[in-house]
């Protein structure tokens, strides 16, 4: 996943927001954070969880 990053006027990177959907459970956030095949995914609910990548979707918002 190539991520194109944008700069505020003081040059600093603008991180970009990637929702999230978690499968089987269905829950949906956003990504915060990588390590070690782990995603770090701030939930919806405020929750914070740590999930593998191979249960972690990629949503489109409209």
């Amino acid at each position: 996943m190539k991520l194109e990053w944008e700069y505020t006027k003081a040059g600093k990177p603008v991180v970009p927001l990637i929702p999230v959907m978690i499968i089987p459970e269905k829950w949906y956030g956003e990504v915060i954070g990588t390590s070690n095949n782990l995603i770090g995914v701030l939930l919806n609910t405020g929750e914070y969880v740590d999930v593998p990548n191979n249960r972690v979707r990629r949503i489109h918002r409209p």
